[in-house]
């Protein structure tokens, strides 16, 4: 079994600091980091697209969650979760409407209040995107990698502030906060 991703790992104790105590682990995967939550004491919802729900149903792990969703029963379920968390899924989602979608779905799952956790493969300054972009690229960047900065652009419409991040090889992990104050366009 996979350990939790290190980011998870490290904010653990903030989330418990902040009492963010109920999870959504959208774009669980294997479960790695919703056991890990899960045993950590955090309540923890689990989704991912519906043939990767059905594998996970038979698991051991799928019993350490309060409940495992298909990605398709998110968007009506306004679960009301202290946390979001969300670890590569933007790294594999390549176009700019079904990001915002996922987005969409993330914040309305997510009480007032509550905190995102993004973890992205970030671009290093020296590199540069290959043939394994396969055309999906946006303007002179790689579409597979995400900056802070690139994340914030693509949150702050969502009326998420960003609190904290860090960079790790290639990683960025990043926690938003929802601001119910910000409007649509980011004001």
């Amino acid at each position: 079994m996979c350990a939790a991703a290190e980011s998870v790992r490290r904010y653990n104790r903030f989330f418990k600091s902040r009492n963010a105590l109920t999870v959504l682990d959208y774009g669980t995967g294997t479960m790695r980091n919703a056991r890990y939550l899960s045993e950590q004491g955090f309540t923890v919802y689990a989704a991912d697209l519906p043939e990767q729900v059905k594998k996970l149903r038979c698991r051991p792990e799928a019993r350490q969650v309060r409940r495992l969703l298909a990605t398709d029963e998110l968007p009506g379920s306004r679960l009301g979760v202290d946390l979001v968390l969300s670890t590569y899924v933007l790294n594999i989602i390549m176009a700019e409407d079904e990001r915002h979608t996922y987005l969409e779905t993330a914040v309305a799952n997510l009480k007032p209040g509550g905190y995102l956790m993004m973890e992205v493969r970030c671009r290093r300054p020296d590199e540069a995107c290959d043939d394994s972009c396969g055309g999906c690229l946006s303007p002179g960047a790689c579409a597979k990698t995400l900056s802070h900065e690139e994340l914030d652009a693509l949150l702050l419409p969502h009326g998420m502030r960003r609190v904290s991040h860090y960079y790790r090889r290639h990683a960025l992990a990043a926690i938003y906060r929802r601001d119910d104050t910000i409007n649509d366009r980011g004001m």
